[in-house]
């Protein structure tokens, strides 16, 4: 989405793992190279003016070794503080409520669902109960 602040990603090729494929992506769009891989999130969000679904597993890893490319073609990279992220009004709208979650010092896995109604415009999240 134009304008959206969002961390790397893309899709998993045939017969790749998934973290075969994070390492993958963040490779091509950054340059870097990842280790120490956790799961921290799926979900999935419906945009219903679009009427797709997209499925979305949430990682989190250290820094192993690379240098940072320059801006890519339909974006750029900006290195911010948590609280810069948070307050940023061009985060999408599911992640300004998973990623306290996320970039906590627990372990939890969660797993979510939203629905946008038009670009970053979403009318429906809610984390899924364990119980």
């Amino acid at each position: 989405m134009p304008g959206i602040l969002m961390a790397p990603g893309g899709h998993r090729e045939f017969n790749e793992g998934l973290f075969e494929a994070a390492r993958r992506e963040v490779m091509e769009e950054t340059g870097l190279t990842i280790k120490n891989l956790k799961i921290r999130a799926v979900g999935n969000a419906y945009l219903k003016d679009l009427d797709k679904e997209f499925y979305f597993h949430m990682i989190v890893s250290d820094y192993q070794s690379g240098e940072l490319k320059e801006n890519i073609g339909d974006g750029k990279f900006v290195w911010m503080t948590e609280t810069e992220i948070m307050n940023s009004p061009n985060l999408l709208d599911e992640l300004k409520q998973i990623l306290p979650i996320i970039l906590s010092n627990n372990n939890e896995v969660i797993s979510y669902k939203a629905v946008y109604d038009k670009g970053n415009e979403m009318s429906f999240f809610e984390i899924e109960s364990k119980e």
